[in-house]
């Protein structure tokens, strides 16, 4: 390991340097410097594992220095010298992920302990590194990166069985039984970069091989999670498979400091169905995010009867949404109250009601988000496990009520809006079907148009077009889901003369055309 000293006091670094016995501790003490700039310079060219600094120093300070070398992606653990207990100095060695930070005067014993846990710590990285390293590398060689391909694009709906069949036998892909049940895993990890995150993920796929005994599985690394196909000749008992993914999270998290959580789709018979139970999975796994404690959800415990076919109030959320956001508080309630009566006139079970409540709460947060209203700390209100543990409807209503009064409140005190933007929000919300336009607006506000557009701007950090745009696209989204509607109607619903540049816009906010999103739904 080597070490870099740098103080503007010489004694302080010849004390360092001749009183503690580094060569005996298997430490290289590589050099020392008594300024900021000389000490960010010699960093750079002799690149330590180790960086023992103050705070004071002349041309650049200890902290400037850490986080100048971080910049450039110099790796190196620090320990701040500091003759003040002062806590900005305390809070931004935190935030630079200082190792130590020690007060001066301090006896070399204590330098040299601190440095010693420094090594240790960095030993156990680099071995960690390495160990993903390998995974990494051994991964990559082998056959499972083609079968995961296959698998994944069966699992998509991409390909059918029939499709890739040949490539099946092919490639020894195998699966006796004819029962199906997909599994998806959240993980997360301090991946720092794709590379690393991707590293953890092979590593996770390993010890889910490794815990999976003598069940026939195959792991896919999903978009944004990992697959688990389980293929078995019969329907394994919840508790079979709880018991399993409860191993696969302790292992990973004392393993590799891994966290995790589990979404679970429906048995389904046939290869080709199995798009079915990802999506399904797909849906558990959303839902645990308001449920700490559970370790997995299991889709059939929230949609337990299959022949039910239940409407989410969709004209009802967007009410409750618009009023939030137009100041309109007075209105809640009653609306809150529309929107769960929707629920039960159609007969829904209490698990499609809690799943609805919780749908229309994370819609109205991404709304907060994407209008930069920080509704981060409203969010980890333990109201979301209040409303999936409550039996009453009075209980949910309450729960529902008490976010979404925070929320607006939230909303009242950081949109702050002027009643000119107010009234032209409302008033594109009211028209987006039509042919409005930056002029159009201004006209009905009594302002200019240059003036509308700067203000816009200015309190919505978005310009009025692109606003227009997600509005209509949003509103496009909706109605997309009615497959009786042509493309062409629907662009015409949302304002869009020309189909062609609909679709333009379209796919500018989300990346699919109209007939993708449709079929993604």
């Amino acid at each position: 390991m080597r070490l870099f000293v740098a103080d503007d006091e010489m004694e302080v670094v010849e004390g360092i340097s001749t009183l503690i016995d580094w060569e005996g501790n298997g430490i290289e003490l590589v050099g020392y410097a008594m300024d900021g700039e000389e000490a960010l310079n010699s960093i750079k060219n002799l690149k330590p594992d180790i960086l023992i600094i103050d705070i004071r120093m002349p041309k650049l300070d200890g902290l400037e220095v850490i986080e100048k070398a971080q910049r450039e992606g110099l790796r190196f653990k620090s320990i701040i010298l500091s003759g003040y207990d002062d806590f900005y100095f305390a809070k931004k060695a935190i935030e630079l992920k200082s190792f130590g930070y020690l007060l001066k005067p301090c006896r070399p014993e204590e330098i040299l302990k601190e440095v010693l846990k420094a090594r240790q710590e960095l030993e156990k990285e680099r071995e960690r590194e390495n160990t993903l390293k390998e995974f990494l590398e051994y991964y990559y060689k082998t056959l499972p990166v083609i079968k995961e391909r296959l698998l994944s694009e069966v699992l998509y709906g991409i390909r059918t069985y029939v499709d890739v069949k040949e490539d099946f036998a092919r490639y020894n892909v195998d699966f006796p039984y004819q029962k199906y049940c997909i599994v998806l895993m959240k993980i997360e990890t301090e991946a720092q970069n794709e590379s690393e995150l991707e590293a953890y993920k092979l590593a996770c796929a390993d010890v889910i091989r490794k815990r999976a005994g003598e069940m026939r599985i195959e792991v896919i690394r999903d978009r944004e999670e990992i697959a688990i196909l389980i293929n078995s000749e019969e329907e394994l008992k919840k508790d079979t498979i709880e018991n399993f993914l409860k191993d696969v999270k302790q292992e990973m998290q004392h393993v590799l400091k891994v966290f995790a959580y589990f979404g679970v789709g429906k048995w389904v018979e046939g290869l080709d169905r199995i798009k079915y139970s990802y999506y399904q999975a797909k849906e558990a796994l959303e839902l645990k995010f308001f449920a700490e404690e559970f370790d997995a959800v299991f889709y059939e415990e929230i949609y337990p009867y299959k022949d039910n076919i239940y409407y989410y109030p969709f004209e009802e959320e967007r009410e409750i949404i618009n009023s939030v956001f137009l100041g309109k508080k007075e209105e809640l309630n009653k609306k809150i109250e529309n929107f769960l009566n929707a629920l039960y006139q159609t007969g829904a079970s209490q698990w499609f009601v809690k799943t609805s409540v919780l749908v229309l709460l994370g819609n109205l947060i991404k709304s907060c988000y994407e209008k930069n209203v920080n509704v981060g700390d409203i969010s980890a209100d333990k109201a979301f496990e209040g409303i999936l543990k409550a039996d009453k409807k009075e209980t949910i209503k309450s729960h529902l009520l008490s976010m979404i009064y925070k929320i607006a409140e939230r909303v009242g005190e950081k949109e702050d809006k002027s009643p000119i933007i107010k009234d032209a929000i409302e008033y594109i919300h009211k028209n987006y079907n039509k042919e409005i336009s930056l002029e159009s607006v201004a006209k009905e506000v009594y302002v200019t148009p240059a003036y509308l557009s700067i203000l816009f701007k200015k309190e919505m950090n978005i310009n009025f077009v692109n606003y227009l745009h997600k509005v209509r696209v949003e509103k496009a989204k909706e109605l997309l889901s009615n497959r009786n509607l042509k493309t062409y109607q629907v662009a015409s619903m949302v304002g869009f003369s020309d189909e062609k540049y609909f679709s333009q816009i379209f796919k500018k906010y989300t990346g699919l055309t109209p007939s993708q999103y449709r079929d993604s739904l």
